[in-house]
């Protein structure tokens, strides 16, 4: 049986954002917003429930391996705030 062949993604990063906490929190444009403001090279995806469940506010996971950062977020915050602390734990200049 061959082995699974590891592969680099493109793209500066990925940003998971639970699904669950979003319809909770209702903040289900969260996703579309980190979209837009990271650009093109930050995939932004929606994940199924994290297991982190915090009240009123929205699971982020940022990065991969060594960089993986597990951020819980207060969607009523400033986007600009968000999005700062979502490029900084991609290692991106905000």
């Amino acid at each position: 049986m061959a082995q699974p062949k590891e592969v680099q993604p493109r793209g500066d990063g990925w940003v998971f954002v639970c699904r669950k906490c979003m319809k909770r929190a209702g903040a289900k444009e969260l996703r579309s917003t980190l979209k837009e403001e990271l650009g093109r090279d930050v995939r932004v995806v929606q994940s199924g429930c994290l297991k982190l469940c915090p009240k009123k506010r929205v699971t982020v996971v940022v990065g991969g391996g060594e960089r993986m950062r597990c951020l819980v977020v207060d969607p009523e915050e400033d986007t600009g705030t968000l999005v700062r602390a979502v490029s900084d734990a991609l290692g991106r200049p905000s």
